[in-house]
């Protein structure tokens, strides 16, 4: 018994559970930040053509534009965007991992259960 207890503790700590908040945060932090320093960028760098590339965004986010308060809309879309992606990342990674601990932990299960009869 003491030696499963361990095995479930090792295997929490190996393979320790995404938080999807924090990492829909995280991500969503980082994507937001990402696009309005991106944004702010073209701008102070000017030119007679600022973001070509970059005014496309507003196909996928209205409002959007390559100016300063279009950077800051930029920011919120990039942080919707990022945390959407980040927290189905997560929930997705615990999800597969739950499934695959699952099966090793049936295997091993098989295993004994085998091992026991072989020795009937």
């Amino acid at each position: 018994m003491k030696t499963q207890e361990s095995t479930d503790k090792l295997l929490a700590q190996a393979f320790a559970r995404l938080d999807p908040i924090a990492f829909g945060v995280a991500v969503g932090t980082l994507s937001g930040v990402g696009l309005f320093l991106a944004t702010a960028i073209l701008l102070i760098k000017g030119g007679e053509t600022v973001g070509q590339n970059l005014r496309l965004l507003a196909q996928y986010f209205p409002g959007y534009r390559v100016t300063w308060p279009g950077a800051f809309v930029g920011l919120g879309y990039g942080f919707l965007a990022g945390y959407v992606a980040g927290w189905l990342f997560a929930v997705v990674r615990n999800a597969v991992l739950w499934l695959y601990l699952l099966k090793v932990k049936m295997k091993a299960a098989s295993a004994t259960f085998r091992g026991f009869f072989d020795n009937l």
